[in-house]
């Protein structure tokens, strides 16, 4: 006996784990003695929930387009994208953030790199990999006063 899914099912229910993700999330924040703590985590669930009901409606309109096949791709690289990017979290703590996220993105890029290397490969993607966790940096360190992990190894 076969049952027929509907169509598209799989990204509904996807929505539905994260809405409940975004509502845990809203709920632990109600621990937080520090206002300010709490700011930052109840902005991102809120938009989590707010785009998968969103998306869940469009759904159940008959709006979204279905979407085409998955290729079958190489599961070394995914569980290798996985375990390098668990690494760099792990390191993280000892090297600090920018330098194992500097590290980690350098090895997800060549992991994850299906086309040949050209000269402008070879420039841009390192330069594009700095500026990018340089900004995060930014962002969350300076910006919005997010601890960042500094690392033993350059501590005092």
């Amino acid at each position: 006996m076969r049952i027929d899914l509907p169509r598209g099912i799989g990204s509904v229910v996807i929505a539905a784990l994260l809405l409940i993700f975004g509502a845990v999330v809203l709920w632990e924040t109600t621990t937080y003695f520090d206002f300010d703590s709490a700011i930052f985590p109840r902005t991102v669930a809120s938009m989590i929930i707010a785009l998968c009901l969103l998306y869940i409606v469009l759904w159940l309109m008959g709006l979204t387009r279905p979407s085409d096949p998955a290729e079958p791709g190489s599961w070394p690289r995914r569980i290798g994208l996985v375990l390098l990017m668990l690494a760099g979290a792990f390191v993280m703590p000892w090297a600090g953030f920018i330098l194992s996220a500097i590290v980690t993105f350098g090895c997800l890029t060549l992991l994850a790199m299906y086309e040949p290397w050209t000269r402008m490969r070879i420039i841009v993607y390192p330069l594009v990999g700095i500026a990018v966790v340089l900004g995060f940096y930014l962002l969350f360190g300076e910006l919005l006063r997010v601890p960042l992990p500094v690392g033993s190894l350059f501590e005092g």
